[in-house]
């Protein structure tokens, strides 16, 4: 891993600071052919580009308004011929009268590589839900038993931080982010192994490192390995059985009787009709949610799908069988049988505006999010099962957490670096 200091952009007006750096994977020499870094500001729109210089690193300084706009930062990285080597992009924020570091992660265009941090100790079973500035992961199992770890990856320095311990270990947990990056944590299983129905609030803004709110125990509702899905205001459905209902306003939880349960796998969006819907898929098909009614989509088995939300207000059901695009404010169903490859299953899967990701085993399958057609395959370091997938803001998706080959939980977390938006 290599550190470089880059670029002081000087923020007129208010005046602010905000110091940038490059790092790159572990072991990695993608920048050792750069001659020329360009760093484009995306609003409003500046290009600025630098040359070594003789002591070997990149130096620019830019005066630059302080309008409050919110930007991000675009740095590519040019060989002697020209071409592009490396790219790495920040996610946004605004360019105001802030001192600020800033940590650019550069790779190879539309490749795969270890992130800077590993997660210590490693672990499987992992809770993971995106924050607006990175990803949350909550216990998991280790070679001992559950863990009681909070850990948040910052996407703006691509370092970890401790949260507080959960209240007790958990592995499998429901994780559900919330407004204001507060998460919801349901169930999972216990020390022993036993599945549970504990309901907790995590508040990631809480200074030093969170607060909980214990809603206590949920008699009847005892489960692992369920997702927490957002319908709005705080509400989450969660799956299993039975179908779940929790309220983060209050912490009380109800069973949504209209279906015996939800499938494994689900996620939500907001619909063409500017409220939000969802979908799960698993062993009994596909069920929607829409306007406070579920419906049955299908009824053909996707065992190890995952759900994805895309833009446009549709979610892809992808792995253990074609890849269906559904609109679930109409239900409508699209079919495409060319990505993924169609023998994955249990598949990691995340989409940015740009790009859907899937990563089963050891391959990393990318395709344009609105086409599907293929844009990159990749190989992970650590090829593993039981993964997550989470999409960052600034734009790259990070596979996390599951087992290697010899069925050991894994810490390494590795990040897709697209190339630069055009």
């Amino acid at each position: 891993m290599k550190w470089w200091p880059l670029v002081l952009v000087g923020c007129s007006g208010s005046v602010g600071t905000v110091s940038v750096s490059l790092t790159t994977a572990p072991g990695s020499h993608v920048l050792d052919t750069v001659e020329t870094l360009q760093l484009t500001i995306t609003n409003p729109h500046e290009v600025t580009t630098a040359h070594r210089s003789a002591s070997g690193g990149f130096d620019i300084v830019i005066d630059h308004d302080a309008t409050g706009a919110t930007g991000a930062l675009i740095i590519e990285g040019l060989d002697a011929s020209g071409a592009t080597v490396a790219v790495g992009q920040s996610p946004p924020f605004p360019f105001g009268g802030i001192d600020a570091k800033v940590v650019v992660y550069m790779a190879a265009p539309n490749t795969v590589g270890l992130a800077p941090a590993t997660l210590t100790p490693a672990r499987g079973e992992i809770a993971v839900g995106a924050l607006t500035y990175g990803a949350l992961f909550a216990g998991g199992a280790t070679g001992s038993g559950a863990s009681d770890d909070v850990v948040i990856y910052n996407a703006f320095d691509h370092s970890l931080s401790g949260g507080l311990a959960l209240p007790a270990p958990r592995s499998a947990l429901a994780l559900g982010i919330g407004a204001n990056n507060n998460a919801y944590l349901f169930g999972g299983d216990d020390a022993s192994g036993t599945p549970t129905g504990t309901a907790w609030r995590f508040d990631t803004n809480a200074s030093p490192n969170g607060m909980y709110a214990d809603f206590g125990d949920k008699t009847g509702f005892a489960r692992a390995g369920a997702i927490a899905v957002p319908i709005g205001n705080d509400h989450f459905l969660i799956s299993g059985t039975p179908a779940a209902e929790l309220d983060g306003q209050n912490g009380s939880v109800t069973a949504r009787t209209e279906v015996t349960s939800l499938p494994a796998a689900g996620a939500s969006v907001l619909g063409s009709d500017d409220t939000i819907a969802a979908v799960f898929a698993g062993d009994t098909g596909i069920v929607g949610f829409h306007g406070g009614t579920f419906a049955i989509l299908d009824t053909t088995p996707r065992p190890g799908a995952t759900v994805v939300p895309v833009p446009g207000g549709k979610l892809l059901v992808v792995c253990g069988g074609p890849t269906l695009r559904i609109d679930p404010v109409t239900g409508t169903i699209e079919t495409f049988t060319m990505f993924p490859p169609q023998g994955e299953t249990g598949c990691a899967a995340a989409a940015t505006s740009r790009h859907l990701l899937v990563a089963a085993g050891s391959t990393v399958d990318v395709a344009d999010v609105t086409t599907l057609a293929p844009v990159a395959a990749a190989t992970l370091a650590v090829p593993r099962t039981g993964a997550s997938a989470v999409a960052l803001p600034n734009d790259q998706v990070m596979i996390v957490g599951g087992l290697d080959g010899s069925n050991a939980p894994t810490g390494a977390i590795e990040l897709f670096t697209p190339a630069a938006p055009p």
